[in-house]
């Protein structure tokens, strides 16, 4: 068979519109890199406290980069982190002391939220702005001595609490196949018990580390799969003609001829 040549075409290709195309991918959350760092302040009728904790987190991400090469926009659609139990001691002296336990502590993407996206510099950094969060979980607080009979039964429900956008700040890698996020979103919440009148804010930062793989091109004039359709996949659909492999196949008909070369030509003009 006729090889065919890449010389002459480049001239047709640079005067047709090239299309982007981008698909999600998931990212699981790698709990042995990711954490919680978290202060709970605890404002009682007999003065303030505070204290922090760390844990694990684990959970998944799902994003879109509008390349899975030189990604200049990454999109977040939905995300869940969760942590295991958190506790915090709070010394009031002589009054006695409190425990605050955060049990089934996590951070969400609401359910129905719209995507949000941000720009992504050449080294791979972004800040995503203004993205719904919801943070979920229960603090029960206990304690002993005259403090502790003041607050016993307090329980705040994080979820009831008012949510802000947040911005997420971090990076993103593309190595060998693999989608590799580095991000840190803030916390900041409170409420208070009507019954006890006390107060617990928190502060603090859920830092994770999520990696899943790059998705598989679902563009047929994507021949070489790196998420943009532009005129290097004439180049690449030529190597795939010569050496006669399955990305040669434009038209469908589960061989590789030349007419598969007008049909790449109608599958990049058409777009993804």
């Amino acid at each position: 068979m006729q090889s065919i040549s890449a010389c002459g075409v480049a001239v047709l290709l640079a005067s047709m519109g090239s299309n982007l195309w981008a698909q999600p991918t998931d990212l699981v959350v790698d709990p042995a890199q990711s954490s919680i760092n978290l202060t709970v302040e605890l404002d009682t009728l007999v003065g303030s406290r505070t204290d922090s904790d760390t844990s694990p987190l684990s959970g998944f991400m799902t994003i879109e980069l509008d390349s899975y090469t030189s990604p200049t926009t990454i999109t977040l659609l939905d995300y869940e982190l969760n942590a295991d139990t958190l506790s915090f001691f709070f010394d009031y002296s002589f009054l006695g002391t409190i425990t605050a336990t955060a049990e089934n502590l996590s951070l969400t993407m609401p359910a129905g939220a719209a995507p949000v996206s941000g720009a992504v510099t050449p080294t791979g950094a972004f800040v995503v702005q203004g993205v719904p969060n919801q943070t979920a979980g229960v603090i029960n607080v206990t304690g002993t001595g005259t403090v502790g009979s003041a607050v016993n039964g307090t329980v705040i429900d994080l979820s009831t609490l008012s949510q802000e956008p947040i911005d997420v700040s971090g990076t993103v890698d593309i190595d060998t196949g693999v989608v590799t996020v580095s991000v840190s979103l803030p916390i900041e919440s409170s409420g208070t018990d009507p019954d006890t009148s006390t107060t617990v804010t928190l502060t603090g930062s859920a830092n994770v580390i999520a990696a899943g793989p790059v998705p598989e091109s679902s563009c047929l004039a994507d021949t070489n799969g790196d998420g943009v359709v532009s005129p290097a996949d004439f180049s690449a659909w030529v190597a795939a003609f010569n050496t006669q492999s399955p990305a040669c196949d434009q038209n469908g008909d589960g061989s590789c001829t030349p007419a598969d070369f007008s049909a790449w030509v109608a599958n990049y003009n058409a777009g993804c």
